[in-house]
């Protein structure tokens, strides 16, 4: 497919039911895996982890800026994984008295993240 710089309604389309799959997925795992007051945001982390594995992969096999890339990674995958999420239980970890876990919370997440991303780069060799 040739790469996109302008955007257009179909491709609009693809990123909105990309988003839509994604959101509904992780909806499902958070909702599998509630979060408690006093319990590790694991949901959240295993989400973000798994989409760096996927965006990984992705970026290995999908060309960038094309309507597939827009639909998987800005749809599917940008609406699996959530930035906001993670940074809001970081606070609530820190509100609630637990730095230290929420140290240990950043620190598993960013370094999870990037092995996640450089695992699904080798798996999609």
């Amino acid at each position: 497919m040739k790469a996109r710089s302008d955007p257009s309604v179909p491709t609009a389309l693809l990123v909105a039911a990309g988003g839509s799959i994604g959101a509904l997925a992780r909806w499902g795992v958070l909702t599998a895996i509630p979060l408690d007051a006093d319990g590790f945001p694991w949901a959240t982390l295993l989400v973000n982890v798994v989409g760096c594995l996927l965006i990984g992969a992705a970026a290995r096999r999908l060309a960038p800026a094309t309507d597939v890339w827009f639909g998987v990674v800005t749809g599917c995958i940008g609406g699996f994984t959530t930035f906001s999420a993670f940074a809001n239980e970081v606070w609530i970890l820190v509100d609630t008295d637990r730095a230290p876990v929420a140290l240990v919370y950043v620190a598993v997440t960013l370094a999870g993240g990037v092995a996640a991303v450089e695992l699904g780069r080798l798996a999609a060799r």
